[in-house]
């Protein structure tokens, strides 16, 4: 009965504006299925042939989990949209390959996906480094590409075939820092990676405190692959902070939430991005105090998400993968097919210049997210979020909980 609620819901979504295809796997680092291979030559047609998608993600390593979320939800999109007739009576095929995380290997993987697989439209990847080492390639080729990395620095580089329908933490950022001035908070630690968008978001953090006339009282750092982080929390602590702000990917999250609790620190924190499930079944009550600007949020079951058009894709996923995804990076992956779906539609045609002056011209696209509007000129399609808070190890709006006596606790634990 579960799996068929499911697939009725996945089959009302298809019914609005849910696009959708062909379940590929990824086969030794690549897949290339639902079809003969290669452009079919004929981007302008309306019927027949294939709509051929690339999908380069981190499939191994550190990030193998949000890239294979990526991914999942990519081929999800796809074979609900080739069970409602294709696009433009096309069915699409996915393309994917490894990028491995790393801005070499995505050079690699960009150069075959335009030479060999002759892609139409790019998806990916969700580390930001390989969008913005790969895009120039993409763009060269005329291929509309939907980054899901969350750094502002790859829709920088005025590539005009260069999108984003998911979070550009440039325009959270001011959210989170006003919410610091708000608190009266003047004081704050950052602990990050250095990933294009752990690095971009330190820099957009520290200018805004810069502004507010908050002091940025230490900067700490890690590699990637590093967990053990008792060197950068001891210097957090002795810095004597208010808040820390983590500007990291998901993996690490609930890592230096237990070691920043662990050693003594039980104040306030904030993310860059979204805080995951999967971090908070991880941390547990070291979560709690955590906080972030995001669109949406991730679930242990559907039934506790109470967002229809999110429920039914957290339904229809669970029914394909066996398993809802745990990382937001199946939301900004499922969310890019959705606008590549509506921006074809509104072209008329698969061709890349007609697609992406499309884009451009589309608003109340219904996602994930939820509505998307392009018609701003800067190829993004979010520019306002929510501020979430961890309490009592559950979500909840920061406005909600500042209201509690949980906020009264982390706020004495802060200083502020």
């Amino acid at each position: 009965m579960k799996k068929f609620i499911a697939l009725f819901l996945s089959a009302l979504m298809m019914l609005s504006l849910v696009a959708c295809g062909n379940n590929a796997g990824n086969n030794g680092g690549g897949s290339n299925n639902g079809g003969n291979g290669g452009n079919t030559g004929d981007g302008g047609s309306s019927e027949g042939g294939e709509y051929v998608i690339g999908c380069p993600q981190p499939l191994t390593g550190t990030n193998a989990q949000p890239g294979e979320c990526a991914l999942y939800a990519v081929e999800l999109a796809a074979k609900q949209i080739n069970e409602a007739g294709g696009i433009l009576g096309k069915q699409i095929r996915i393309v994917s390959y490894d990028d491995q995380g790393s801005p070499e290997e995505a050079v690699r993987v960009a150069t075959r996906m335009v030479e060999s697989d002759h892609v139409e439209a790019v998806i990916g990847s969700c580390i930001s480094s390989c969008v913005l080492s790969s895009g120039e390639i993409y763009n060269s080729a005329g291929i509309p590409t939907f980054g899901t990395g969350t750094s502002p620095t790859w829709m920088q580089q005025g590539w005009e075939y260069m999108f984003r329908a998911c979070q550009n933490n440039d325009f959270a950022l001011p959210l989170v820092v006003n919410k610091l001035v708000e608190l009266g908070i003047t004081r704050a630690a950052i602990f990050a990676g250095q990933d294009d968008a752990a690095v971009a978001g330190v820099e957009t953090f520290t200018a805004l405190c810069e502004e507010a006339g908050i002091e940025i009282t230490t900067s700490e750092s890690y590699a990637e692959g590093n967990t053990d982080f008792s060197g950068q929390v001891a210097s957090i602590i002795s810095s004597d902070p208010q808040v820390v702000f983590i500007s990291t990917f998901g993996p690490t999250q609930p890592l230096i939430a237990q070691q920043l609790r662990q050693f003594g620190y039980n104040g306030l924190c904030f993310t860059k991005d979204l805080y995951q499930v999967d971090a908070l079944q991880v941390a547990g009550a070291a979560s709690n105090g955590i906080a972030f600007a995001y669109p949406y949020l991730t679930y242990t079951d559907a039934s506790e998400c109470d967002d229809e058009f999110v429920r039914a894709f957290l339904e229809a996923y669970e029914a394909e993968y066996g398993e809802l995804p745990v990382s937001d990076c199946a939301y900004r992956a499922y969310d890019s097919m959705l606008v590549l779906k509506a921006a074809v539609e509104a072209a008329g045609t698969t061709d890349g210049a007609a697609v992406a002056e499309a884009v451009g011209t589309l608003s109340g696209v219904q996602t994930l997210a939820g509505p998307q509007d392009f018609t701003q000129g800067d190829g993004e399609g979010l520019h306002e979020f929510n501020i979430y808070v961890i309490s009592d190890e559950k979500y909840t709006t920061m406005d909600a909980w500042m209201e509690t006596e949980d906020f009264q606790t982390v706020k004495e634990a802060s200083g502020f």
